[in-house]
């Protein structure tokens, strides 16, 4: 044996036999993301499954055997909420847009506008396939955009997502936002009508039909109001990202690539087709 090796040997900590190395994560947590802004993350989209999804397709890398069409599927974490248990969601935030899209085949994955003013419906007459299009041959599609915190059976915090509804999911869209405004608490004050990222809603899929289609849409049904003695990190979590939404581009973080390719899938049972 070396010097240098008995050195090392000689001041080398001894461990006890059966006594654990305790490191505290919690107090070293941030450390390595220290220069992750939110530029340099992606808000994932919040989606249906339908037959024609990657995650179905068992010739994909992306395929979960345990997925099934009409499951609630968030394509950047891969959770998977199954369709009749769904999940638990509080909307922080909501926006209505009217996203401007190109073809499938000439689309860069992602809107080509976002537009926020409702006239840019005006300039848009029918085309063949009943798509709202605009002089350029771009479609535009009416959206209502909701910014939930999801959390788990035990009222944690465990992600973000956005839930884009259009076309046939509009409606679902604002009876949410009906069902919102019109919660009301009583406080000291009287009644009043609490944050909306104070409320819980269970989010379910069911299929959906009509004499032609049938698709999978959106269930919604009130949950509770996150109580502040009970539910604090859940209260605190979905603040802040109702904050975060207000205040940045939150638009640039989505990641719009995984609903262009959604809309590659079958006429039949596209939330897409117009009726």
């Amino acid at each position: 044996m070396s010097d240098a090796q008995k050195a090392t040997k000689e001041v080398a900590p001894k461990k006890e036999a059966g006594v654990p190395v305790k490191m505290d994560l919690e107090a070293l947590s941030g450390q390595g993301t220290e220069n992750i802004t939110a530029r340099d993350t992606r808000l994932p989209l919040l989606k249906i499954l339908y037959s024609s999804s990657a995650v179905l397709d068992e010739d994909s890398a992306k395929y979960n055997e345990n997925a099934k069409q009409g499951d609630i599927f968030n394509e950047i974490t891969g959770s998977l909420y199954k369709a009749k248990e769904g999940v638990l969601a509080v909307p922080c935030h909501y926006n209505n847009t009217f996203n401007e899209w190109q073809d499938r085949g000439d689309s860069l994955g992602r809107p080509v506008a976002i537009h926020t003013d409702s006239s840019i419906m005006t300039k848009t007459t029918k085309g063949d396939d009943a798509k709202d299009r605009l002089p350029n041959g771009n479609y535009v599609e009416d959206t209502g955009n909701h910014f939930v915190q999801l959390l788990n059976e035990n009222y944690e915090p465990i992600e973000n997502a956005l839930i884009p509804m259009k076309s046939t999911q509009k409606k679902k869209s604002k009876l949410w936002n009906s069902m919102i405004i019109s919660r009301k608490i009583k406080g000291k004050n009287g009644l009043f009508v609490p944050p909306s990222w104070s409320q819980v809603y269970r989010l379910k899929a069911t299929k959906e039909s009509n004499s032609q289609n049938s698709w999978y849409g959106w269930t919604i049904e009130f949950d509770s109001v996150l109580d502040p003695s009970k539910s604090l990190d859940a209260l605190q979590a979905s603040k802040a990202f109702y904050e975060s939404c207000k205040k940045q581009d939150i638009f640039s973080k989505v990641a719009f690539e995984e609903e262009g390719k959604a809309e590659v899938k079958n006429v039949s049972d596209s939330e897409a087709t117009p009726f």
